[in-house]
Parts: C-alpha cells; structure tokens; sequence
C-alpha cells in the first residue's frame, strides 16, 4: 500500500507544480498590469523584485484552491486510465484512499504556516516599499508602534512601549542621553508621553549626572525634553513593522489591548489567516466524495462552494473586526463546510471486494 500511496501522493504533488506557478504568474499579471498602468518609474529591476516579493503572499491565498483543483485531477486521471478499479479490487475503499490523502493537505497546510510565519513577513515589508518607490507614492501611515529604539540624534535616544502615530500619543517612555564619550549624563522616565515640536512626558522622572558622585532626581506633572522635534521626521524614525504573521497580529493584538488601543483589526486578521491555513485540508475534506461522481453538475457545485467559501470567510472577517460578532466567529464557516464533507464522505458509495 505504500506504493501505491506514494505514485498518488507523488502525482499530487506533480499537478501542484503545475498549478501553483501558473496561477500564481496570472495573480501577478493581472496586479502588474495595473501597476504598470499607474507607474511612475519604469525601473523593470524594481518590477522584477515586486513580481518576486509578492509572489509568497499571491502561493498563500492560491494554495488551498490549487489543492482541491489536484484532487479533481487527481480523480478524473484515475477514473479515465481505470487505474481506480485495481484499487478497489485490492480492497481499498474510496474512504480508505481519501483518509490516506488527506496527509496531503496537512503537509501543505504545514508549508502555508512556515510561508505565513517565515516568509511573507519579510517579503511583504519589501513588496510594499518596491510599490511606493515604483508608483512615487508616499506609504500609508501606519496605526501603533511598538517596543522601539528611536535615535534622536547621535547622543540621544529614545526608547517606548508603545506610540500611537496618529495621535502623537504614547506610553512607557525612556529618554537617554550621553556625552561625547558616551557616559550617560541624563535620564528621563515616564508612564506617558505626547509629540508636538517638543516631547512632553507627564509624570516624570529626571536624573541628571554630572559626576560619578554627583546625581540628581527631580520630579514633574510634566516635562518638555529641551530638543525641538520635528514631528514629521519622527514619525520617519520610527520603525514599524506592518503585522502579516499570526505571531506578530497576535503580539500587536495583545499590546493594542493593553494600552487601550483597538485591537479587532488585528484579532480578526489573525483568526483569518488561521482559517486560511486550515482551507487546504477543510476544502479537500468537503469536496473528495464529489470528485467521484460522473456528474457534470458536481463541477459547477465545487466551483460556486468554493467562491462561497472565500467570500463568506472574508464577510465574516469583516464583520469580526466591527465587533459584530466574536473573532472565532469567522471559524463558522470552516465548521458548515466540514459539515457538509462528514454528511458526503459518510454517504460516500464504496466497494470491499
């Protein structure tokens, strides 16, 4: 039986290799015309690299579909070689074979987590600045900040938990300074703080060092630190980066929360890509007792499940994140569709000879 499994996993695998880049090269295209069409710099070097960085994001969101599309081909090669009736005279039912495939889409829900978790992170963070540079256009200003060392100058640094970039709010501030020869000479602390031309810090805790033995500390409601900001620059120093992985809407997920920032955005993203992870082995599950019917109307039925799959999930997440209803919420969709697969597979006409 091993043998067999693996020529079937083997084939799999096969009509992946050619699934996925074609799709995915169309996916491109059709992003590439459009950027083509609105570009402002012709730098075919910065094209080629945006093709390339997008391309883990485009394998993500492709990736389930082209699975369902393998078994389907998968399926009709072995019904039209009837290479399936040695199968089933062998004694290996239809159920047996699809509880054996269905190691298939775990192991590519596994690749999806190390793309999501590994990949496109770094990847999206490049595709996005090669997008601004091609289309001359000013990236979007981004929502929070967080754990982050600013330099203010060559002396002077700053450092915060947390920052709210649209309202030049933030929490937890340190404010280091040091002389030419980087001995620390002061020290600001404080549990909030605010950017205009200056930073101000409510609450504050000053210590100056003039010497080894000679330390100051002071305390105040409010502390303007005695450098001119510019708040525009600022905002250019600091660092952030956009939340793809489950692992980063998770963190930026539990930092908004604690310092009273909304934080549905990035629970709902996180619940989604989770469902999407899930996709290749929900919709596998769902479709295997169909792909065995001769019925014509089986294919229509697959591909209208599967654009309702897609847009009922991206609804859910929609409305997650307006709180409508709870973050887990989107899983619903995952579950009926799982329903539907254990109503099917236990319908599933089978032959034990």
């Amino acid at each position: 039986m091993k043998i067999l499994y693996r020529y079937l996993y083997r084939k799999l695998a096969v009509y992946l290799l050619v699934l996925v880049p074609s799709f995915t090269f169309v996916a491109v295209l059709v992003e590439l015309v459009e950027l083509l069409r609105k570009a402002k710099n012709l730098d075919y070097q910065a094209i080629a690299l945006f093709v390339l960085f997008q391309s883990p994001e485009k394998i993500y969101y492709i990736l389930p579909v082209s699975v369902v599309v393998a078994f389907f081909m998968l399926a009709r090669d072995l019904i039209n070689r009837r290479e399936i009736y040695p199968i089933l005279l062998n004694g290996i039912s239809l159920r047996r074979l699809g509880l054996a495939l269905f190691l298939f889409p775990t192991f590519i829900s596994l690749l999806q987590l190390a793309n999501l978790e590994l990949v496109m992170p770094q990847a999206k963070r490049k595709a996005e600045q090669i997008y601004g540079f091609i289309k001359q256009k000013p990236q979007k200003e981004p929502l929070i900040a967080y754990n982050s060392w600013v330099v203010l100058d060559k002396n002077t640094f700053l450092y915060f938990s947390f920052l709210d970039l649209k309202n030049k709010k933030g929490k937890n501030v340190v404010i280091l300074k040091h002389d030419e020869n980087f001995r620390p000479v002061l020290r600001i602390e404080g549990r909030e703080f605010y950017i205009s031309d200056r930073i101000k810090i409510k609450n504050s805790k000053v210590i100056k060092i003039k010497s080894e033995t000679e330390i100051s500390l002071t305390r105040h409601k409010e502390y303007q630190f005695p450098k001119k900001i510019d708040v525009e620059s600022f905002k250019r120093l600091v660092k952030v980066k956009k939340p793809v992985s489950i692992r980063q809407l998770y963190r930026s997920a539990v930092i908004a929360e604690k310092f009273g920032y909304p934080a549905s955005y990035y629970w709902s993203k996180m619940y989604s890509n989770i469902a999407t992870l899930l996709s290749p082995i929900v919709l596998s599950f769902t479709f295997y007792p169909l792909l065995w019917s001769r019925k014509k109307t089986n294919v229509v039925v697959i591909a209208v499940m599967l654009f309702a799959y897609w847009y009922a999930t991206a609804f859910l997440t929609s409305i997650a994140q307006s709180n409508v209803i709870p973050y887990y919420g989107i899983f619903a969709v995952d579950l009926v569709y799982l329903l539907i697969g254990t109503v099917l597979f236990s319908r599933l006409k089978f032959v034990e000879l």
